[in-house]
């Protein structure tokens, strides 16, 4: 069983490079459109048992899963690189951030609860059928291109499923926080948001160093969106830059 590192575009190696960690049910072709348009060495995490890797064992927990990503990681290629954790994403990158011993360069959260905000069996009781409606309304941008056909769907909602079924099993990484800059980006739109979770700003115990909070338009994973390539990479250099201008939590 393997977590795999796969370079999705290089450039002349002088910029800053971006590891991007999926979401539940997410693959790296969610990937490939953002990576298109980065003008940066993007490399994206394919899990076991997901796309590329169908044919693996799906892991048991998520901390299978980083135990897997920090076995594939050089610890120094991490600790300059820009990690993007999309969802359930955010919780991989924190404990593969705990093994390697090294914070990233950077770590940026999207529509991720704060560890210590989370409702972990908060959809242990969802079916396929609820579970699916949540799907369609966000149109979430790991299952773009499988609304062709019912197998392609069904394929698409079991990873879901299964990677909601580590979330709720999942009680959160061990209190240690990194010395990076963090940031934290919610959607306006997204269900988490509307029910008065605080997922910014809870972010901000988990780092020593410069922390920055956002809330943008749109919903779950709406950054993701196709058309919005651009934009997002646009949001990410602004987070970048503001990290400059954050002060560090000396406390």
């Amino acid at each position: 069983m393997t977590a795999t590192l796969t370079q999705l575009s290089t450039t002349d190696g002088r910029g800053r490079g971006y590891l991007l960690i999926p979401p539940a049910g997410g693959t790296l072709q969610a990937f490939g459109p953002l990576s298109e348009v980065a003008g940066a060495d993007v490399w994206g995490v394919e899990y076991p048992g997901h796309g590329e890797q169908l044919a693996e064992a799906p892991a048991s927990s998520i901390e299978e899963l980083a135990t897997l990503l920090s076995d594939a990681t050089p610890k120094e290629w991490f600790s300059r690189t820009v990690t993007i954790g999309f969802g359930m994403g955010a919780f991989v990158a924190l404990e593969t951030a705990q093994r390697l011993g090294v914070a990233p360069g950077a770590l940026i959260v999207v529509d991720a609860c704060a560890p210590q905000r989370r409702s972990p069996d908060k959809n242990a009781k969802a079916g396929a059928s609820a579970m699916g409606r949540v799907f369609g309304r966000t149109g979430l941008t790991p299952v773009a291109g499988y609304r062709d056909s019912p197998e392609s769907w069904e394929y698409a909602l079991d990873l879901l499923l299964g990677d909601l079924q580590l979330l709720n099993a999942y009680r959160g990484p061990v209190r240690t926080r990194l010395s990076c800059p963090l940031a934290a980006v919610r959607g306006t739109d997204d269900p988490a948001s509307a029910s008065g979770d605080d997922a910014t700003g809870g972010w901000r115990v988990w780092t020593s160093g410069p922390f920055v909070g956002r809330v943008v338009p749109g919903g779950y994973l709406g950054v993701l969106e196709s058309g919005r390539e651009a934009e997002f990479w646009g949001r990410i250099h602004r987070l970048e830059a503001a990290f400059l201008d954050a002060e560090p939590d000396v406390a």
